[in-house]
């Protein structure tokens, strides 16, 4: 059994700030985590810890766990709820889920868990009209940023995201939580990728009403976009996908701006010359040329340490030429040209442009990405790219166009650079276990998959507009008699119908990001919002409770809903003074009032809250009517491990602590919201956990002496 020096019960910001000191005291810790970062993870902003003016409740949590990981030395985090702690001669025993330990001192920092309402409807219509909490994402589900796609969970501060405008915003934090329950899975046509998240998620949608008779599939007329929870979808409702509408255009850019070179005037070579180093020009003008160039290179290049290559069908005479003056033009170096059976081997000789072409593009085809840079290009330079792409990869088939890849990530990018030229492409995934299923064989070669193929598709209305770009008619356009729309374009969105919606079970962490200004961004096939408040946009709405957290939550929530109305038990409510003052000019504003001495014993509706009950009048009548209830009345103290070993708990259920941190148990502490104080804030419970550790180091040092 392994042995501590001391084991805190609790990963929220109490318990990992402790951990830190304990480290600094040179003790031997571990942290029970049970659910890392605790409610704070929850908090959308926080602006009182010292030290930081403004960041999320989730980042305050990272950083913390981030400086108690820089003492991995010394600390074990451990993500195991403790089921019992016990009493020993010489300590304590631990008892996890898969753990057990020996520790010389405790310190509890279990929190509290989130108060309900306990009266009747209320669970009828959680997720209904009634909410707890932040709207998330599994941590694998995917979203749009920094021109590419990327898991929820690998996003970081300087990410940027795809909003609901079309243009990408920086992340201002973000939350996270652990989630049991039913997840709703999107797929909607085209981007047949399904999408993960929780039932009460916002989802920017709207609905189509088709035509009739002969104009079934031309007479569409559309309902104003809305947001609507994932779980209140259907098969009726379309969902929406922002067209990027950011354009940056570049005349020329240098070489020497992306690798290292050593430069001489204009032009550069590289570092460590030989008797093949050329010089060539630094600045590369980015013209339709150059751009088509980059297209062959995606769908027909590679790269080594010293060379540039492509590879084409022998008889693909028109590429080949192509290619080749380019390469002249733009870098004056003659190629190579090599034919072996059937396939011809372009070859550029440079270091220099085969890194460059490598920083920008990627080397492998699974890998093969763009950079931002060319994301923002304008459309006609953009043609140019598509048209290489599909020379290289693509096919005419009986009814599209279809081009074959192995990269996700540039399969994302060409669907949006294709929404900007006013194509919806369809895209589909054959996985590597299906692809593998039988044996395929290239002039007697075994050939396998090591990775899935991506399908980008472009047919039916959009397939005109697909062939003008590729400069191509399709066969097809001579002998169709008529159109069948199944998606739609307008100047800001794609307008996807959902094909299918299911529920799926989940237990596991789920996140979200924090977006300032539009509070939007992409998951992966269509726009969400990171908070529900937009659910109650112009209704009414009520905040249960009268501490900070309410008063910051009904803040946020005004910011939406015709009117907030703050509903407290008692004669005042006690937020920071800061955020009274808030309330009070929202209050003049006619955005919030407040109704107190008044508790909500009853929450009425049909599919949705339509009102709530009072147990006393508001304006002659128990019955308010509403579209929201929101609930923060406060906590339950997580105290019961530390009950079981004999400390003292106060009337409340926190646990009597002295101004040392010390309980009446002898090598026992706590900190943070499980204490018995006044005043629960992240800086005081940390400020607490800090005291703690110190106690339990000196509780040890005493111990020592007297085993002397």
């Amino acid at each position: 059994m392994n042995e501590y020096d001391i084991a805190i019960i609790g990963g929220g910001v109490t318990g990992l700030g402790s951990a830190v000191y304990s480290a600094r005291f040179n003790m031997k810790t571990i942290v029970f985590g049970g659910r890392l970062g605790g409610l704070i993870q929850d908090t959308h902003l926080v602006e009182n810890y010292p030290g930081f003016k403004r960041l999320t409740g989730y980042e305050l949590f990272q950083n913390l766990l981030e400086h108690a990981k820089d003492y991995s030395d010394l600390v074990d985090i451990n993500e195991e709820l403790v089921k019992d702690v016990k009493k020993l001669k010489d300590g304590f025993e631990v008892i996890g889920e898969k753990t057990k330990i020996k520790a010389k001192t405790i310190l509890f920092a279990t929190g509290t868990r989130r108060k309900k309402l306990d009266v009747p409807g209320e669970k009828e219509f959680t997720n209904k009209g009634i909410s707890y909490c932040a709207t998330c994402l599994p941590p694998d589900e995917s979203i749009i940023v920094n021109s590419s796609i990327k898991k929820i969970k690998e996003i970081n501060p300087l990410t940027k995201v795809l909003t609901i405008n079309g243009t990408y915003k920086e992340i201002s934090g973000f939350t996270k939580r652990n989630y049991r329950g039913k997840l709703i899975k999107i797929r909607p046509r085209f981007f047949n990728e399904e999408t993960l998240l929780t039932p009460n998620h916002p989802v920017y949608s709207l609905k189509v009403t088709k035509g009739s008779g002969e104009n079934y599939f031309k007479d569409f007329k559309f309902s104003e976009p809305k947001w609507m929870p994932a779980g209140e979808l259907t098969e009726n409702d379309c969902v929406l996908y922002p067209i990027l509408k950011e354009t940056k255009d570049i005349d020329e850019i240098k070489i020497s701006d992306f690798i290292e070179v050593k430069k001489d005037g204009h032009y550069i070579l590289p570092f460590i010359e030989t008797h093949t180093s050329n010089k060539i020009m630094d600045k590369i003008k980015i013209d339709n040329d150059f751009m088509r160039l980059v297209g062959y290179y995606i769908a027909e290049g590679t790269a080594d340490k010293h060379q540039l290559l492509f590879f084409f069908r022998k008889d693909e005479d028109i590429y080949i030429n192509d290619v080749k003056t380019i390469l002249k033009n733009k870098f004056g170096l003659e190629p190579s040209i090599r034919y072996e059976k059937n396939v011809c081997r372009i070859v550029i000789y440079s270091k220099i442009i085969a890194d460059f072409f490598k920083s920008q593009f990627e080397k492998y085809s699974y890998k093969k990405r763009l950079p931002q840079w060319i994301i923002l290009l304008p459309v006609e330079k953009q043609k140019e790219l598509i048209k290489g792409l599909w020379r290289g990869d693509g096919c005419v088939r009986d009814k599209d166009f279809c081009y074959v890849i192995s990269s996700r990530e540039l399969t994302y990018q060409m669907r949006d650079i294709l929404l900007r030229l006013g194509i919806i492409s369809s895209i589909m995934i054959r996985k590597k276990e299906h692809l593998n299923r039988w044996i395929n064989r290239i002039d007697g070669r075994l050939v396998g998959f090591n990775h899935d193929k991506y399908h980008i598709t472009v047919g039916g209305q959009f397939i005109k507009k697909m062939g003008d770009i590729l400069s191509i008619e399709h066969p097809l356009l001579k002998i169709r008699k008529h159109i069948c729309n199944q998606a739609w374009l307008n100047d800001r969105f794609a307008i996807l119908p959902i094909r299918k919606i299911e529920e799926v079970d989940y237990e596991g962490q789920v996140l979200n990001v924090a977006v300032p200004d539009t509070q939007t961004y992409v998951a992966k096939n269509f726009i969400v919002h990171n908070c529900d408040a937009p659910l109650f946009r112009n209704k009414v709405c009520i905040m249960v409770g009268g501490s900070d957290s309410a008063a910051k939550e009904a803040l946020l929530l005004s910011e939406f809903a015709k009117k907030v109305y703050i509903v407290y038990r008692k004669e005042k409510i006690h937020p920071e003074p800061i955020n009274m003052k808030r309330v009070e000019e929202k209050i003049k504003e006619g955005k919030i009032e407040i109704i107190n001495n008044t508790n909500v014993t009853e929450i009425k509706g049909d599919k949705f809250v339509t009102s709530v009950i009072f147990d006393k009048p508001y304006k002659g009548n128990k019955e308010f009517k509403c579209e929201g209830v929101f609930v923060e009345i406060g906590h339950i103290v997580e105290s019961g491990l530390a009950k079981k070993l004999g400390v003292k708990l106060d009337d409340k259920g926190e646990i009597i602590i002295d101004r040392d941190s010390k309980t009446n148990v002898e090598g026992v502490y706590a900190a943070g919201d499980v204490a018995a104080r006044n005043w629960k804030q992240a800086i005081v419970g940390v400020a607490e956990g800090v005291i703690a550790t110190n106690s339990a180091y000196e509780y040890i040092q005493e111990q020592k002496v007297k085993a002397k």
